[in-house]
């Protein structure tokens, strides 16, 4: 039953209903979360429908049709200034696009994970999401900002397109082992497998982005360019006449030398890549390894089914990956190889360590050498760079109002602060404070106003409520009355 009315509900578009039905609170009473919100460069309008922890529901009507990515992203760059997290759902005429943005692993950015259905053809899939998010009465008392996350995060979680990708690449790694030759164990070869994978991948990679001679299929038309240069009779010339040198020399090497001139011409303009994933493999110097250029071409075939995306503005492709894969691929085989390996400094690093390191440590060398070369600092560029720089976790909270006046809130060095209608106020005391309350209460023996003021609430050191009625200004400090809680009015 619950399931057809998840669904009735989805097809009616009501999502308000939708996530109530499912346990949802009202959203948050931010100011900015109670009507529309509008988008910079955009015509979009997205309003909060449903919260719960922290996490806040948005609609997005878009009457032209569904937008394009990058006007996606720019719509939740903006509401994460507005909720923690969010879960948008862009309705358009014909179809619903459900967009949930997550958090990548190292902290920076994110991917949008989506579900697309047509509007009156809700799709199971999405229907099971939805359940996996919603809440009961019972469980509300136990429910924290946590765990309401990690359930939305397992409803809407883009590492079944790694998974995916992951349970295929088994299938080829095991068949590409077999074509292995020169290597006399079975484990040998399957580990050979993962290091010449692992780098074809990574190429397949920076080739998408024209890195590789400016060609996005460099691989593949290299590998036409090596049987027409050796001949087709030549099966095993790709291998040894042409990736050899490209890893260990193109790619491997600040100052590349090549036995072949005309090897050197197909290789073409590469980078040097360093860390030392093109370095020569102990496998590769103590064993003579063939590998027939059939092996790579089927391999080829698996890898070009998939789109290769290294950017942070991925298209929605539902064949579409990251370079997440590598580290969790590696993570996948790092047990698999040779006994010993770990202690030689093979262990995979989850990318909050890595990127927590690279922002501690580059940024700051960077910063330095630029002073160093007599230009500006960074840092005080970045003093008029307005939010343009932020990380839009850090960028939650931002519409927020702050105090002008230098002080902060809470009851030190003899300040009282108050607050009236989402505003701040401080007055200054001198002398004793007020006690007491009701009829009894006394009033305090000096108040300077810093601030005019009407009607406003201040706590006394010893529980006595006070306002302070009528305008005050520094001039005229004796138009400040103060009100005890039993209604007699008083001056200083």
């Amino acid at each position: 039953m619950q399931h057809e009315e998840l669904s009735k509900l989805l097809q009616q578009g009501d999502f308000g209903a939708l996530f109530r039905r499912m346990g949802w609170d009202n959203p948050e009473p931010e100011p900015e979360q109670r009507d529309s919100v509008s988008v910079p460069d955009s015509s979009l309008r997205p309003v909060a429908v449903a919260g719960k922890k922290g996490v806040t529901a948005w609609r997005v009507d878009c009457p032209a049709g569904l937008p394009m990515r990058s006007e996606q992203h720019r719509v939740v760059r903006r509401l994460k200034r507005l909720s923690r997290d969010q879960l948008v759902v862009f309705t358009a005429p014909d179809k619903h696009l459900w967009l949930w943005p997550e958090q990548r692993s190292s902290g920076v950015g994110y991917r949008l994970v989506d579900h697309e259905y047509p509007v009156h053809e809700p799709t199971d899939a999405l229907l099971q999401r939805l359940a996996q998010a919603k809440f009961s009465i019972a469980e509300e008392d136990c429910l924290t900002s946590s765990s309401v996350l990690t359930r939305i995060r397992k409803s809407f979680n883009a590492d079944k397109v790694t998974k995916s990708f992951y349970r295929e690449f088994q299938q080829h790694h095991k068949k590409f082992a077999m074509r292995v030759e020169g290597i006399p164990t079975a484990k040998s070869r399957r580990w050979y497998s993962s290091v010449l994978l692992n780098r074809l991948m990574f190429i397949y990679f920076i080739q998408r982005k024209g890195f590789l001679a400016n060609d996005p299929h460099y691989l593949r038309s290299r590998l036409q360019k090596v049987r027409e240069h050796y001949g087709v009779g030549q099966f095993y010339a790709f291998y040894k006449q042409f990736l050899l040198p490209l890893f260990h020399q193109g790619l491997g090497s600040p100052d590349p030398s090549y036995s072949d001139t005309e090897i050197k011409t197909i290789i073409g303009d590469v980078p040097y890549v360093n860390g030392g994933i093109f370095e020569p493999h102990e496998l590769e110097t103590t064993h003579d390894i063939q590998i027939s250029d059939e092996a790579f071409e089927s391999l080829f075939d698996f890898f070009d089914a998939w789109r290769w995306h290294l950017d942070e503005n991925p298209t929605g492709d539902p064949k579409e990956i990251n370079p997440d894969i590598l580290g969790f691929i590696f993570e996948q085989y790092i047990n698999f190889t040779e006994k010993g390996q770990k202690e030689k400094g093979a262990y995979y690093t989850k990318p909050d360590v890595t990127g927590y390191m690279a922002a501690s440590t580059i940024l700051p060398a960077l910063a330095d050498r630029f002073v160093a070369a007599g230009l500006e600092d960074p840092a005080i560029l970045l003093t008029g760079s307005g939010d343009t720089y932020l990380h839009d976790s850090l960028a939650h909270g931002i519409n927020l109002p702050t105090r002008t006046d230098g002080r902060t809130d809470g009851r030190t060095d003899g300040r009282t602060d108050g607050r009236t209608d989402g505003r701040t106020w401080t007055v200054r005391r001198s002398g004793n404070c007020g006690r007491g309350s009701g009829a009894a209460a006394t009033s305090p023996s000096m108040w300077s106003c810093h601030r005019p003021a009407t009607s406003l609430r201040l706590q006394a050191n010893a529980g006595a409520m006070w306002c302070i009625d009528g305008s005050v200004t520094a001039n005229n400090l004796s138009a400040c009355r103060i009100r005890n809680v039993s209604g007699a009015l008083t001056t200083p």
